[in-house]
């Protein structure tokens, strides 16, 4: 199979994302996260990770005790993670 890539746009906010999580929590989502949205990217039959696949992958792996956390930290990036289907 061929490798996954990532498009500009996902990449930039992956590592903005990254890095504005507190950082006991960094290491494991950015490996989660990676691996998440490559998945995601594959089962729909992508080469390459967007931004929608990465954002879904965030939601997918972030415990759900965290999920407003995470919406409060896409708001204040200004990442629209609601016109990704994320509520």
């Amino acid at each position: 199979m061929s490798e996954i890539t990532w498009s500009v746009k996902a990449k930039e906010i992956f590592d903005k994302v990254i890095t504005n999580l507190p950082q006991f929590h960094r290491s494991i989502a950015q490996k989660l996260v990676k691996a998440s949205a490559e998945e995601i990217a594959k089962a729909k039959g992508l080469s390459s990770v967007e931004e929608k696949e990465l954002i879904e992958a965030f939601f997918k792996e972030i415990p759900p005790a965290f999920k407003d956390m995470m919406k409060r930290l896409f708001t204040k990036l200004n990442i629209n993670y609601e016109q990704h289907g994320i509520s």
